[in-house]
């Protein structure tokens, strides 16, 4: 026998009291001696012993009592099944919900197949029987409330909540799931468990490759308080890997446009199937209207071909455009990607100009505010969304930097500490910096100020201006690196058919000093001898870009290329990216989304998968601020706020590893076998069957409760003995009339029986009546 409450053993004693509340009394009764009571004593003995054996009846119920309740609080436990129960089981039903799960099977899809499964082991659960439901993706989630017990009731609740679901756009991760249930909460009179996973085979999801992390789940199995099995159960029909030709991804060029702006959308499509595709189409809509349709030819197992469509939106909202493929293959669910664009009236850029008496082609922000569309102050292009400002440095010591989204200065000169104070309020808060460095750039003062012993807005120090050597047959020309690193600011700089970034050719330009060992910097743009250009730090929520030349025709003729522009533009949305809203998000990148001069305090986000989560704003400067972390699930969502009646669209991205159909190799089956098959399985059982326990206290609370029912039947017995069951009279008119009787017309016989009771009572009265016990 155990105890889950050991500590309540110690009150014990207790159960003592009553006999000791007993022997108190009887010290404390005093004996009058007198002569006239002897006689009736006499009468009286004869009922004594009678009456004894019930009062110490009624002692010992008292003291069993009191023992009970103390046992009770302390929950015994006893090994075995003491009570001739059978064997109470657990049955947990894992479900593969992930993407893979929608492929065809048949008629309906496996989803729907691991349903029906699970719906028939439940039916034949029998009455008494435990069940959960487990989902595996995007994270292990009980769809159950605890642990269900059996019954008519229960069964069809189940079942209906099994009918409801689905499966989603995410992963599954399978082996937590498994740990989920082995590792579940035990009812308290289970003796086994049984797990049952239902899911396609696919590979991905099982993760073999992490070796470690199986092994601990067979240990886990292995040492399960009680008895568990596994079985996994492949509801799919077809082992292979099928036909699949998906939208891997889809991207745009501008994640944030003016009306009337030109964007270009680009879907990857790829064959994961073993068979060569045949030609087809992908149809682009806008809000649920189609509107253009792209060929897209034959493709291999494995190929990848590129669909390209440029539009423009001529309203300022968010709009979510999708691409569909029309295909028919054993997974339709990943035939369709979304991306979410933003159209805008403007984009405030503050540019920092330090010479404005300058002829237009000499001053430092000419260029930058030609490549923005402006000249002069004035547009120049119909369907340009940022509205340039141009100040003087002095200006930035007291200018409100807020309302700006990115600042640049083509020429850095040296700037005044408290200018660059508010620069890092500026970009801490998640605005966008780029520092250009020029002719009149102090090298001290920035090393000073903006590089700061790495703690500043710039990731690297100033070093000194290098002149690069003309070219001639032995050395070339030092130019521009075209091939630069796979980075969102200059994917489309790697473009060398339509951009010439590998012709601009480089003079002058400062070296910056190296990182220190075992640290390294974003480097944006580098030139043909390997020397970083642009270099890019993180500061606070915002981002700086430090470039090595001017942004003017000095030093180098970028300024003069066809790839300036499409440089500024990138750039600018690249640095202008913190500050706005992120409606393409990856799986549990939080959502939020900023309302200026909004007094809406609730808004209601729609998940995927139908849910509605209820939101309330965050007060920021200018309007509220809605957040939301449940961005796990792949796919569309919805956000309410009750501003206007359109809904505000967000898309979380999905795997393309779900659309990787391929089954686990034999190998893997092996291997996955074995991870989950206990370590001596069998004397774990023998040894987990030996120590399972049954709760006892249930049993001594029903005995606690016997015990007090016949105290108090016992109690009311002797009651009735010692004081009778005749009432007392309520008038003195009774006494009156028993008093009037002639004490002749009693016989000697009822002198001594009258005389007897009353000895008899007394004596008890004052002896047993705190304790009830004689």
């Amino acid at each position: 026998m155990s105890f889950l409450s050991l500590a309540f053993l110690f009150a014990l004693p207790l159960a003592l009291a009553p006999v000791l509340l007993h022997l108190f009394d009887r010290r404390r009764n005093v004996v009058i001696e007198w002569g006239a009571m002897q006689f009736l004593q006499e009468a009286a003995t004869q009922r004594t012993s009678a009456r004894k054996l019930k009062q110490w009846l009624l002692l010992l119920l008292r003291v069993l009592a009191v023992a009970a309740l103390i046992f009770a609080m302390a929950r015994p436990l006893l090994q075995g099944s003491w009570f001739g129960r059978e064997e109470l089981g657990e049955t947990v039903l894992v479900l593969d919900n992930s993407l893979s799960m929608l492929r065809k099977n048949g008629e309906s899809t496996q989803c729907q197949a691991a349903v029906d499964r699970a719906l028939a082991v439940v039916d034949e659960l029998p009455q008494g029987e435990y069940v959960r439901v487990l989902l595996s993706s995007p994270y292990p989630i009980w769809v159950t409330a605890g642990s269900v017990r059996i019954d008519d009731i229960s069964r069809t609740s189940v079942a209906d909540q099994l009918k409801e679901l689905s499966a989603s756009q995410g992963t599954s991760d399978l082996l937590s799931s498994l740990f989920t249930a082995v590792q579940a909460e035990l009812q308290p009179l289970q003796q086994q468990r049984r797990v049952i996973l239902l899911t396609d085979g696919q590979a991905h999801d099982w993760s073999l490759e992490e070796e470690q992390s199986w092994q601990r789940f067979q240990q886990v199995l292995t040492d399960a308080p009680v008895p568990t099995s596994l079985k996994i159960i492949e509801v799919s029909e077809s082992n292979g890997t099928g036909e699949n030709l998906s939208v891997a991804s889809l991207t745009s060029n501008r994640m944030t446009v003016g009306p009337g702006q030109p964007f270009q959308l680009t879907a990857q499509i790829q064959n994961f199937g073993t068979e060569t595709t045949s030609p087809t189409s992908v149809v682009w809509s806008v809000d649920g209207d189609e509107l253009h349709s792209s060929h897209v030819p034959d493709l291999d197992s494995g190929g990848v071909h590129d669909v390209v469509w440029k539009y423009s939106l001529s309203d300022p909202g968010v709009y979510s455009l999708k691409c569909s493929l029309d295909a028919e293959d054993d997974l339709p669910a990943d035939n369709v990607s979304e991306f979410v664009i933003e159209v805008v009236e403007q984009m405030p850029v503050l540019l920092v100009e330090g010479s404005p008496e300058l002829a237009d082609l000499q001053r430092d922000a000419f260029f930058v505010e030609a490549a923005l569309g402006w000249v002069d102050g004035e547009r120049k292009i119909e369907r340009g969304v940022y509205l340039p400002t141009v100040v003087t440095p002095d200006r930035l010591s007291f200018l409100d930097l807020s309302e700006f989204q990115a600042i640049v200065i083509p020429n850095l000169t040296s700037l005044e500490q408290e200018a660059v104070d508010r620069l890092q309020d500026f970009v801490s808060g998640g605005g966008g910096l780029w520092l250009a460095m020029g002719p009149r750039t102090d090298i001290d003062t920035f090393n000073e100020r903006l590089f700061a012993d790495g703690n500043g807005l710039a990731p690297l120090g100033l070093d000194r201006i290098v002149d690069e050597a003309p070219g001639d047959d032995e050395q070339p020309e030092t130019k521009m690196n075209p091939f630069v690193s796979e980075h969102p600011a200059t994917r489309q700089l790697t473009d060398t058919d339509q951009l010439d970034l590998g012709e601009v050719t480089v003079s002058r330009r400062f070296r910056f000093i190296p990182a220190p060992p075992g640290e390294e910097a974003s480097v944006l743009l580098s030139l043909t001898n390997g020397e970083p250009v642009a270099v890019e730090n993180v500061f606070g929520r915002g981002r700086v870009v430090v470039q090595a030349l001017p942004l003017r025709m000095q030093w180098s003729g970028l300024a003069r290329s066809q790839s300036f522009v499409v440089m500024v533009h990138d750039w600018m949305d690249y640095l202008m990216e913190p500050l706005a809203t992120r409606y393409n998000l990856q799986p549990g990148e939080p959502l939020a989304v900023r309302l200026a001069d909004s007094e809406t305090r609730s808004a209601t986000l729609q998940t995927p998968q139908g849910d509605t989560v209820e939101l309330t704003a965050d007060n920021t400067t200018g309007g509220v601020l809605f957040r939301s972390k449940r961005t796990v699930v792949p796919g569309q969502y919805l956000l309410e706020t009750g501003v206007s009646g359109d809904a505000i669209p967000f898309v979380v991205e999905r795997s393309t590893e779900e659309s990787q159909l391929t089954s686990l190799s034999v190998d893997e089956r092996k291997q996955l076998e074995t991870s989950t098959t206990p370590l001596l399985a069998e004397g774990n059982r023998a040894a987990v069957s030996t120590a399972q326990q049954e709760p006892l206290w249930p049993l001594l609370l029903m005995i606690l409760i016997v015990i007090i029912a016949g105290e108090l039947i016992l109690s009311g017995m002797i009651s009735r003995e010692r004081f009778g069951s005749d009432p007392i009279a309520e008038t003195s008119q009774n006494w009156t009339e028993a008093s009037s009787s002639p004490w002749g017309a009693m016989t000697r016989d009822d002198l001594e029986a009258t005389a007897s009771v009353t000895a008899s009572r007394r004596q008890e009265s004052t002896t047993v009546a705190n304790s009830g016990v004689t």
